[in-house]
């Protein structure tokens, strides 16, 4: 097959014989009973000073989309380390089975054997490897000792097929596909069925998704939905992982809810209930996850009237691609003391544009006017943002915020420790350890001690010592992208009461989340952006959630 080889070309005669006789050997191989194809019994597993699992009992059906749910820390990631042998057998309580028979996994490679296939959250693609080197990776099919590519591309061109893929072209780099697709590709990696030369014993029976959707569109969410939907009716066994109940309602068969690290029970569809979940999670209903908004107005005793905390007229900002053309045009607006200001759009709005120009962490500087408390100020980066009392939450907290390999206390005071040294280069750890206990006392952080690697907390842990690193350098104004992003319900709703609790003590706060809900419930003042402009601006409780998609999206203005 040449280099210049087109998408279809690869869907030939030959490929349509392999799928047929793959699809043969799957539907034989796959078992429709309906008893259960996995079992975990009394799982149990804790960390230094930290229980994870206590006992939970689960199993996993042929045919079935399954669906975890759970607060960080519930216990949810140590189950999947187990399922798919990253923690290996005797290091937890309990047993597996597959098929009846108990396994024992030592790693990875032994739960791949016995068909359990992991998807996690962070894609394990080779980005520089074209799309039929990253499906067959590990498995590439030989020819007389020799790697086959032409039936490397046929066997990831089957692949790609059976998961109505057929516009992704296998020899392109997985690299220059888009995150959904890229996602894609990791399916169809994890479901492919070796080849005949292929060491492996059988294909995989169990995908479990952790967290499939956190960087998708809307559009790649329901093309990956259609997906798992294929592979269920197929005889797969699918443990879907996801903080977003929504789509969980939409897919799922059951749903098993862990909490503290045990079993809180396990839902039949028809039992399905946004507040019974909830309940089931966090011991509160949806009702009590927004706390009631509140109104501190200018002039009273913890507010005096001042002149706008922040004010920004005519901002406009480059495109890195094409300076010529603008990513925000003409953006004006004031952010008052002790306000939350939403800013509701679509994907490629210019919300997070906004957010890091206004810190001088954007790449092209911006032009127009931005005054902080009535003085002139010109974005330059962090560090000068900071001086001035702007301080960003990054809306990637892996690639731009968390230090996993760093303790609590050096994640929390990073940017703050000037002010724990004596003469400007002895660290006063006293003086340290004594703010960041305050921060994990005030932000409720559940960690063993300030010394406790932060990459072993969970998502929303993980989020509230940020949260705190950036408390610490006492900001005027608390610029927060995707605060909640990837955390659970329980977690969200200590975020939110926080971020009232910041505001109603003077604090100006400019909140931006694709939770678009949450933004609608917790702002006084609602900014609709579109396509770099600002479209609408309305008072907190104006703005229907159906409303402001419509504008975000074009339908009204």
């Amino acid at each position: 097959m040449s280099k210049g080889l087109k998408t279809q070309d690869c869907f030939s005669s030959e490929t349509s014989d392999f799928v047929f006789k793959y699809h043969h050997f799957r539907m034989v191989m796959q078992r429709t009973d309906g008893t259960p194809l996995l079992t975990a019994q009394g799982l149990t597993m804790s960390y230094p000073g930290v229980k994870a699992l206590g006992g939970v009992d689960f199993d996993l059906r042929s045919g079935e989309i399954h669906a975890l749910c759970g607060e960080n820390g519930a216990g949810k990631s140590t189950l999947i380390k187990i399922l798919g042998g990253i923690i290996p057998h005797g290091a937890f309580g309990g047993k597996v089975t597959v098929q009846g028979t108990e396994c024992r996994f030592n790693g990875p490679a032994d739960a791949l054997q016995s068909g359990i296939r992991v998807i996690h959250q962070e894609l394990a693609l080779c980005e520089d490897l074209t799309v039929a080197e990253n499906v067959c990776l590990g498995e590439e099919p030989s020819r007389f000792g020799l790697l086959d590519r032409k039936r490397m591309r046929l066997e990831a061109a089957a692949q790609l097929e059976r998961l109505g893929l057929m516009d992704i072209n296998p020899d392109i780099r997985a690299g220059t596909l888009p995150v959904g697709l890229r996602q894609m590709v990791e399916i169809a990696r994890a479901l492919r069925h070796p080849s005949v030369s292929s060491k492996t014993s059988s294909g995989s029976k169990v995908l479990i998704l952790d967290e499939p959707t956190s960087a998708l569109s809307a559009r790649e969410a329901e093309r990956l939905e259609a997906t798992l939907h294929r592979l269920r009716n197929e005889g797969y066994a699918l443990l879907y992982i996801s903080h977003r109940l929504d789509e969980v309602f939409r897919l799922a068969d059951r749903i098993t809810v862990l909490r503290n690290g045990e079993s809180a029970g396990t839902l039949e569809r028809n039992e399905f209930n946004p507040d019974r979940v909830i309940s089931m999670m966090v011991g509160r209903t949806a009702d009590e996850l927004f706390p009631t908004r509140t109104v501190v107005t200018a002039g009273s005793d913890s507010i005096p009237i001042t002149v706008p905390l922040l004010s920004v007229r005519n901002w406009i900002l480059p495109s890195p691609q094409n300076p010529d053309k603008h990513v925000l045009e003409n953006i004006s607006f004031d952010l008052h003391a002790g306000e939350i200001l939403g800013i509701v759009g679509l994907m490629g709005a210019g919300r997070t544009e906004l957010a890091e120009s206004l810190c001088g962490l954007f790449p092209l500087r911006g032009r127009g006017e931005i005054k902080v408390e009535g003085k002139a100020y010109v974005p330059k980066d962090a560090g000068h943002a900071l001086k001035h009392g702007l301080a960003l939450l990054c809306e990637d907290r892996r690639g731009h915020g968390v230090m996993p390999d760093k303790s609590v206390a050096a994640n929390s005071t990073y940017a703050s420790l000037r002010d724990y040294c004596l003469g400007g280069w002895l660290i006063r750890r006293d003086k340290e350890l004594e703010a960041v206990n305050g921060q994990i006392n005030t932000l409720r952080i559940k960690t063993p001690n300030p010394h406790f690697n932060t990459g072993n907390l969970s998502g929303g842990n993980q989020q509230k010592v940020l949260i705190g690193r950036w408390l610490l350098t006492r900001p005027k104004i608390l610029i927060l992208d995707e605060p909640t992003r990837g955390i659970d319900v329980g977690a969200k709703a200590e975020i939110y009461r926080l971020i009232q609790k910041l505001a109603s003590e003077g604090m100006g706060i400019i909140l931006i989340s694709s939770e678009n809900e949450e933004v609608l419930q917790l702002s006084h003042r609602i900014l609709v952006l579109r396509n770099g402009h600002i479209m609408e601006e309305r008072t907190g409780g104006e703005l229907e959630l159906e409303e402001a998609m419509s504008i975000a999206a074009g339908g009204t203005t």
